[in-house]
């Protein structure tokens, strides 16, 4: 589909307005998870992490490896495995 629908645009509006909640916790893993197959891989955090990488140059901002960058959020976020985040990592209890 080429466009989006009157009520893809709310559940859109919706999930950006409050991330917090599991419902657009799960749109946005949606959206990244590029391949499908329910896990953030190294090869998609990168894709995404380059195109921030070039934003943060062209701003002029301190340039976090991504190394740095997914070693953090490991560190938060705590995912029940190093290689690949799943939806059920950013729903755990704080």
């Amino acid at each position: 589909r080429e466009y989006m629908s009157y009520e893809d645009f709310i559940f859109f509006m919706l999930s950006e307005e409050d991330k917090s909640n599991e419902i657009s916790v799960r749109y946005w893993f949606s959206c990244i998870d590029v391949d499908g197959d329910g896990k953030l891989n190294n090869m998609e955090m990168r894709s995404f992490y380059a195109v921030q990488l070039h934003r943060m140059q062209c701003l002029g901002h301190e340039i976090v490896p991504f190394e740095d960058m997914l070693c953090q959020m490991i560190d938060m976020i705590k995912p029940n495995s190093n290689d690949s985040f799943v939806t059920q990592d950013f729903l755990q209890a704080e």
